[in-house]
């Protein structure tokens, strides 16, 4: 009996055993695009992906390139993984991205299958090498010097800067690790427009401007908009781009800072250009019972001076604009005023049950400046909110954790409307927040011009009522789905890829417009839609 029970038992555990699954394989090869060889030594990184198409942020594994230019990933479960590789010299570059910055494609490896003949073709780094010449033509050292390139910021393209260097004891610089692209270089003071250090002088404001070098771009003009623009090429290597420095008219602006609160004794202060041009902000301190300040180098042109400061959970801040034209600036003064209380509320409508409001906020975000903390207020169950310490200065309102059955009617504050240019929360005012539950819905597919799935194609959703573009990427099937939307009609336009920020700029998506697909959405209405990506070798 006893042995009959064991050989019962030892069937049993073999009846329940299970092999272990397959694993699998990836392998590949590095190359060099332009010569066209094996790299060696490049650095290839695997990294595990989620059901959502999206990495999960912890590399699984690193492999570095052989004689060959070869790598191998072995003992891998089934699954998708996200491949990049790098090297010095190079750019960056995803598995099967359409751009040097693009999110690539994934590779799928099935139980036990070996996934050969992944190849990536790497672009050697572009290079911008000159000099930085006094007017006497001699060699400026430990001069800083950028590249700058039109990007998509806020809608908008402006440009930005991409690379920077110092130059040598000769004066000469070297930026690398460049796209292939245009580009504007530039050479600014050696302060870099930052003044921090404090200056008090009871001395007079001389008659005359000081001089000194201005940023300068290629070849020598202080106006970015007359530069001279700089191309590269993919892996090339452009000379003798010579930065010569002119020197120009600049201003000191003088004054101090009143704060309510006589224990502080510390405030930044900041001049901002009001025109969003790539000039840096000039920062320094006021100091002392008086709150004095004084900013030196300050380039002719219309700023907003800023004071801040913050304290004890409160703010204080000032904004003022500022004219810096033909003369020095005296006696500016800057009254700071304490954030107050701004009580809210939210109303919703258009529902036949309530819906679950508890991860609703309220967000102002500055208008013009960049505060150290924006108010926030989380939603109560009474429906009520309260933001703390809101200087009284210009913020646009963001309704975060909004339900995606639901979608934002209306702001108001002091009973007028809340647009999206802000609102200046200065008369104690009730914010209000109307939220609609007959949010309606889009669901996409995208595909290639092959018929494929539009695997990581972008996808902007235009309202025909000027109001803000949503912009979402779509997955490994290209599915995606817009939710939480108000009522109205909508364009649609997808792209194989395109650069990051571009499809909010109007004048970027209107030659597309002809290929944008219509919806019109009613009040809880549902919308699906196929939709053709616009390939990258169209635009």
């Amino acid at each position: 009996m006893k042995f009959g029970a064991m050989v019962l038992a030892v069937c049993g555990v073999m009846h329940g055993f299970q092999a272990a699954p397959a694993k699998g394989s990836i392998e590949g090869q590095v190359m060099n695009l332009k010569a066209g060889s094996p790299l060696k030594k490049a650095s290839v990184q695997l990294v595990t992906m989620n059901a959502g198409g999206r990495g999960q942020g912890a590399v699984r594994k690193v492999a570095e390139t052989d004689e060959q230019g070869r790598f191998a990933f072995t003992g891998l479960d089934a699954g998708k993984y996200q491949l990049s590789a790098e090297r010095q010299g190079f750019l960056r570059q995803n598995y099967g991205a359409r751009k040097y910055s693009g999110g690539g494609t994934p590779v799928l490896v099935a139980e036990g299958q070996n996934v050969k003949a992944i190849v990536f073709q790497l672009t050697p780094q572009a290079v911008i090498t000159g000099k930085v010449l006094d007017e006497d033509g001699e060699g400026v050292a430990d001069q800083p010097v950028r590249a700058l390139r039109y990007v998509y910021r806020g809608g908008a393209r402006q440009w930005t800067t991409v690379a920077t260097a110092q130059t040598t004891d000769i004066g000469e610089f070297r930026l690398p690790n460049l796209e292939p692209g245009r580009y504007v270089v530039s050479s600014s003071a050696r302060s870099g427009g930052m003044n921090r250090r404090q200056i008090q002088s009871s001395e007079p404001l001389p008659p005359v401007p000081d001089l000194m070098y201005a940023t300068t771009y290629y070849p020598s003009t202080t106006d970015v908009s007359t530069a001279m623009p700089v191309d590269v090429g993919a892996g090339g290597e452009v000379r003798g781009i010579d930065v010569r420095l002119v020197k120009t008219r600049v201003y000191r602006v003088r004054g101090r800072v009143v704060s309510p609160d006589t224990s502080r004794r510390v405030a930044t202060v900041t001049l901002t250009p009001r025109d969003g041009g790539p000039g840096s902000p000039i920062t320094g301190t006021a100091l002392g019972a008086e709150g004095q300040f004084e900013l030196r180098s300050v380039p002719p042109g219309q700023y907003t001076a800023i004071a801040q400061s913050r304290g004890g959970g409160q703010e204080f801040l000032a904004m003022q604009p500022v004219d810096v034209v033909g003369n020095h600036v005296e006696g500016l003064v800057l009254t700071m005023a304490t954030g107050g209380e701004v009580q809210g509320s939210v109303k919703v409508v258009d529902a036949t049950t309530p819906p679950d409001l508890k991860s609703v906020s309220v967000v102002l975000r500055p208008v013009g400046f960049t505060g150290s903390a924006p108010p926030r207020g989380r939603v109560g169950d009474d429906l009520r909110f309260t933001l703390k310490s809101v200087p009284p200065v210009r913020y646009a309102v963001t309704v975060t954790g909004v339900p995606e059955t639901c979608y934002v009617q209306s702001v108001k504050y002091g009973g007028g409307e809340v647009t999206g240019a802000g609102v200046e929360m200065t008369n104690g005012g009730v914010l209000e927040v109307t939220l609609s539950a007959a949010a309606a819905r889009v669901d996409a597919v995208v595909v290639d011009k092959d018929g494929k799935a539009g695997w990581h194609a972008v996808v902007a959703l235009i309202p025909k009522d000027g109001s803000l573009t949503v912009v979402q990427t779509a997955d490994e099937n290209g599915i995606l789905s817009f939710k939480g939307l108000k009522p109205g009609d909508y364009r649609l336009l997808a792209w194989e890829d395109v650069e990051s920020g571009a499809p909010y700029d109007a004048d970027f998506v209107k030659p597309f417009e002809a290929q944008a697909k219509s919806v019109k959405l009613e009040a809880a209405g549902h919308e699906a839609v196929q939709l053709k990506a616009i390939a990258a070798d169209d635009r």
